[in-house]
């Protein structure tokens, strides 16, 4: 067998071993969740993952191979430090993308692909998202791990080529590695189907952790950047577009009257203001740690408001969550529109109508406007001033992501008895954020994520209590309204059920709500904050399409939400999660009939589809 055909196969084979050995790595990093599946069915993930192994593996070699090619006919490719220099290059953004992939899944639920990079345009904000986790020995694995793995290639390669400069059979060398070039096209397609390989090629299980697990982390993100793109085709067009249309509109159509919370006859014009809670899922609320409540200052504001404990978030970031809330708007699976602000400015907006209609506006944040995009989202969204990290004292900025929760509270409350009324004023905290660091003492004890992150909930309910209990001794209580919702929810604390991760809190106070306090047990979703606002302030119009009224009668009770290749659709007592890579339910609860599936999808569809035309 020529030697350079046995180099370039040995070549081909150790990457897919390097690849099985990172899979090894993924499961030992997420042996939790192995834990709590069946390992045998986890361990089949090494199997199954081979095909895409192989592929990445084939995208490797083929340049290789055409080095050995060029090296029969120009010495200069006989030389081993060409195979070195070139292994050397992309062995480290391999192995990169490997480590970074680790924690990644842990804070996700969802392997490493392309949607980070969006915020390496703010690195400041997106260091302040990883700190927490240990960076340095991850950083120092992935270098021993590097140095071993390019070790083990030099090796191979200086074993050979002392025989390359021979020359000998140089017709039958070139025949052979041309054909087996050719041959890798088909590793490297996933087969001979029609289709190319695609991350269901891999799916073997009703198990979703043992699929994604079988995914080869490389060839998922390099195949995310290549097809990250302004395309006009809709992929997840599940139905015929008139009945998708057809569903869609059955869903959102709304005619009849509305229930008031507001008497506008004794307010006209209540002021707003707006609390948007980062991360607040709405199991911290039901949660103790170590006999201590995350948010008793939220469960007896609970008591004082109007609570809709059925609330879902659109997405699972905050850039989606601020478009849901302000924009009434349903998140991208693969995507956000707030990244691209020609289709962002096109979208209706809450704080511009409120504007119009001769409020004056305003926007918290502790931290940096520009990260996620957000800035330009928010300059064309009506506010006229906005609070930013930028007009905090250097002391302030105590946190890495900028000023915490309660130095933006103070300022705000400072500013509050000095607006002119109407006002309708946005707050955006950011304490709940990874890393979870508190100004103060912890007060839920412990090192580990859900503790810390919990104890960072805890903190920033005692300030949102405060902002409520200053509010009320204000003039002006009885003569607004104070909203408290959140940005998305959170994986944390665990139930084993990823809809939990998308719930989320949504409370109603304030002297001009004039219903006695309560709950109001209706599902729905955040994107339906703005219609319902609307209603109670009597626009005669909701610019909103994806917005319901969610007081309106009679309603329709669903909320859809989307993650990255997902989407979930609830209705009282049943809901499904429906992931598209494998085009199959991955979970459900309650009665979830053909038709209930076939209106997710036609939520997904047509909302996606608006999206590709803005």
């Amino acid at each position: 067998m020529p030697v350079k055909f046995r180099f370039v196969l040995r070549y081909w084979l150790s990457w897919i071993l390097i690849f099985e050995i990172a899979r090894i790595i993924f499961l030992l990093y997420n042996f939790r969740e192995v834990k709590q599946h069946d390992f045998f069915t986890i361990l089949k993930s090494l199997l199954y993952g081979l095909r895409m192994d192989a592929s990445m593996a084939s995208y490797i070699t083929i340049p290789v191979c055409l080095f050995c090619m060029a090296g029969i006919f120009i010495r200069y490719f006989n030389m081993s430090g060409i195979y070195k220099i070139y292994t050397a290059i992309i062995l480290f953004p391999v192995l990169l993308i490997i480590y970074c992939d680790l924690p990644a899944f842990n804070a996700w639920g969802q392997r490493l692909d392309a949607a980070p990079l969006k915020y390496l345009s703010s690195p400041k904000e997106a260091w302040a998202s990883v700190s927490n986790l240990p960076v340095f020995w991850i950083f120092l694995f992935l270098l021993l791990n590097y140095f071993v793995a390019y070790r083990f290639f030099a090796r191979m390669i200086e074993e050979k080529f002392e025989v390359y400069q021979k020359q000998q059979h140089r017709v039958l060398q070139l025949v052979i590695l041309i054909l087996f070039s050719a041959a890798l096209i088909i590793p490297l397609r996933g087969g001979f189907q029609l289709a190319p390989l695609n991350q269901s090629s891999v799916y073997y299980s009703n198990d979703n952790f043992a699929n994604l697990s079988a995914i080869n982390v490389t060839w998922n993100f390099m195949h995310s950047i290549s097809h990250h793109t302004s395309s006009s085709e809709n992929p997840f067009a599940y139905l015929d577009k008139n009945e998708s249309r057809s569903l869609k509109d059955s869903l959102l159509i709304q005619q009849g009257t509305t229930e008031k919370l507001i008497d506008l006859t004794a307010t006209p014009n209540p002021n707003i203001i707006l609390v948007v809670w980062e991360s607040f899922t709405e199991k911290a609320i039901h949660t103790t740690k170590d006999g201590i409540e995350v948010t008793p200052g939220f469960n007896q504001l609970t008591k004082e408001g109007i609570y809709f404990p059925d609330i879902y978030a659109t997405g699972d970031r905050t850039d989606k969550g601020i478009v849901g809330i302000l924009s009434g708007y349903p998140a991208q699976p693969t995507t956000s529109i707030i990244k691209i602000p020609q289709k962002a400015n096109k979208l209706p907006n809450l704080v511009k109508l409120f504007a119009d209609k001769g409020f004056h506006t305003s926007f918290y944040y502790g931290g940096e406007l520009e990260f996620a995009n957000m800035k330009a989202y928010l300059l064309g969204s009506g506010f006229e001033k906005f609070t930013s990290k930028a007009d905090f004292e250097s002391r302030d900025q105590n946190s890495k992501w900028g000023a915490h929760d309660h130095i933006v509270k103070n300022k705000l409350l400072q500013e509050l008895p000095t607006m002119k009324q109407p006002f309708f004023t946005t707050w955006l905290t950011l304490s709940s954020h990874e890393p979870y660091e508190t100004p103060v003492p912890s007060v839920i004890k412990g090192k580990d994520d859900e503790s810390l992150f919990l104890n960072s909930i805890h903190y920033t309910d005692s300030t949102i209590f405060e902002l409520v209990n200053q509010c009320k001794k204000q003039p002006w209580w009885n003569n607004t309204i104070l909203i408290i919702i959140a940005d998305h929810g959170h994986r944390l604390p665990r139930t084993g059920s990823r809809v939990d991760d998308f719930k989320i809190p949504m409370l109603w106070l304030g002297g001009a709500i004039k219903k006695q306090p309560g709950e109001i047990a209706i599902t729905g979703s955040q994107v339906d904050l703005p219609a319902t606002l609307l209603a109670q302030y009597g626009f005669a119009q909701n610019p909103f399409p994806w917005s319901k009224n969610l007081l309106g009668n009679p309603l329709k009770q669903w909320a859809y939400f989307s993650f990255n290749n997902g989407f979930g659709y609830v209705e009282p007592g049943s809901y499904f999660i429906f992931d598209n890579v494998g085009k199959r339910m991955i979970e459900q609860k309650g009665p979830v009939p053909e038709t209930m599936i076939r209106k997710g999808k036609a939520m997904q569809q047509e909302s996606f589809g608006d999206y590709l035309l803005k």
